[in-house]
Parts: C-alpha cells; structure tokens; sequence
C-alpha cells in the first residue's frame, strides 16, 4: 500500500513539473514574439549595420537593465526545464553584453537554478529529475562510485563542469543525491562552468566585432573540448559498468547469487 501511495505521489509530481515547464516555455514564447515584433525593425538595422556593435549599443541604452533581468531570468529557465538548449543562450548573452558581461549575468543565473534545483529536488526526491531527465541517464550517473565519496565527487564535478558538452543540467538535479553540500556544488560548479561560458559570450562577443580569427579560435578550442569531453564521459561509464560487473560477480561467490541493486530510478 505504501509502495502505491509513493508511486502515486511520484507521477503526481512528474505531472505537476511538467505542467509548469509547459507553462513556462509557452510565456517565454509569446514574450519572445512580442519582443520581436515591437522591436523588428531596430533589429533588422543592426544586423544589416554597417557597425552592429554600435547599433546594439544604441538599441540597448534605453533597455539594458530590463535586458540583463529577462537574459538572468531566461538563463534560469533554461537550466531548470534542462530541455532548452544553453549554447544560443550564451551566444545571445555575448553579442548584446559582452563577453565579460554576458557571461557574469550567464553564472548568477546558473548559480541560483543551482540553488532552486537542489532544494526542489531535495524535497521531492527523484520524481523532481525524473519529470525533465531520462532515468537510465540519470541512473548512470548513480552508478559511478566517485559520486559516493564526498572528496572524489567534488573532484568529479569540477571536471566535468570544466570541460564542455557535459550534460550539466542533468548534473545539477543529479548533485542532491550525492554526499555534496548544497553551498559546496553551487561555489564549484559555478566556477568550473567560467571557461566554457566565456569562451562561447567572447565569441559570439568577436562575431559582432568582427574579430573573426579570435572567434573562430575559441571556437574551434570548444570543439576539441566537447570531443574529449564525449570521450571521458563515455570512459566514465564504461569503468562504472566494468567496475560493478566485478563487484557482482564476487558476490554471487560469497552470497549465493544475492546481488546489489541501484535504488534509483525505482518509485
């Protein structure tokens, strides 16, 4: 009967999430809309400017802090429904502020979907990752034994945040299961998400200036970043899977066929 109960309550929360998300990206989308049609024509003249820096400049002097509210509040958005893509987002985020600029407003508001992530998984468990994340995704991730020791997890996140193309979104919601502390994974990935953030705002950032080697450089820096990066995460998986085929088979050997089951993605 409990175990009911719970499996209720958990697609009762899978529902409600998602109901929300759908709501979210819907107002993001008339917002969106609305946006492009009052402003299509300064739009058009930036992009067909002779100096687009400058027309930005000018387009965003009478608007820049609404701006940086609603790119701090898009970026939110984005990291807790996960679904949305953040590489436009960064783009977007360099071209109108900067590199620097962009990607400071990028990190508060990766660091407070961090916050709200943690807490709301906290208090309804996995039914919260589940209603955005793939559960065999986020069951592998349950599977690596470095996220079971409090000093190697921290080590892990600050790798795998550093390098881009990881699945950080998944990761985030995946860090209140793990032995980390709430303040401790939201300084560290905070700060491992820098390179990857920046070097995407001070490309997108040179495109518009026109500095197109520097922006191709980091660009191409990005995709042999995100190539190894597929690389180790894939060896991360594989070692995981070797690993726990070693500790299965000694125990059949000393418990009789009796062997160890990952509680995650059970209701």
């Amino acid at each position: 009967m409990a175990e009911c109960d719970s499996r209720q309550r958990s697609r009762k929360i899978k529902r409600v999430l998602r109901l929300i998300a759908v709501v979210a990206v819907i107002l993001l989308a008339v917002v969106g809309t609305l946006f492009l049609i009052r402003n299509f024509d300064a739009l058009v003249k930036i992009f067909t400017s002779s100096d687009p820096a400058a027309e930005m400049d000018r387009f965003l002097d009478g608007n820049r802090l609404m701006g940086v509210l609603v790119l701090y509040g898009v970026q939110i958005v984005q990291i807790l429904l996960a679904f949305i893509p953040g590489g436009p987002m960064q783009m977007v985020a360099g071209a109108l502020y900067g590199g620097l600029g962009g990607g400071l407003i990028l990190l508060a508001g990766a660091a407070t979907a961090s916050f709200l992530i943690w807490h709301l998984v906290s208090r309804l468990g996995q039914a919260a990752i589940e209603a955005f994340h793939n559960r065999e995704d986020a069951g592998k991730l349950s599977k690596i034994r470095a996220f079971r020791d409090p000093k190697k997890a921290e080590m892990l996140v600050w790798i795998l945040f550093l390098i881009p193309g990881m699945p950080k979104d998944l990761l985030t919601y995946f860090a209140p299961l793990t032995p980390l502390k709430c303040k401790r994974f939201i300084l560290i990935s905070t700060i491992a998400r820098c390179p990857g953030i920046f070097m995407t705002t001070f490309a997108s950032s040179s495109l518009l200036s026109g500095n197109w080697w520097f922006a191709a450089g980091l660009y191409v820096l990005m995709f042999a970043a995100a190539v190894f990066g597929g690389w180790f995460y894939r060896r991360l998986h594989r070692d995981s899977d070797t690993e726990d085929s070693g500790e299965m088979g000694n125990d059949r050997r000393n418990e009789g066929g009796s062997l160890p089951q990952d509680d995650f993605g059970k209701d």
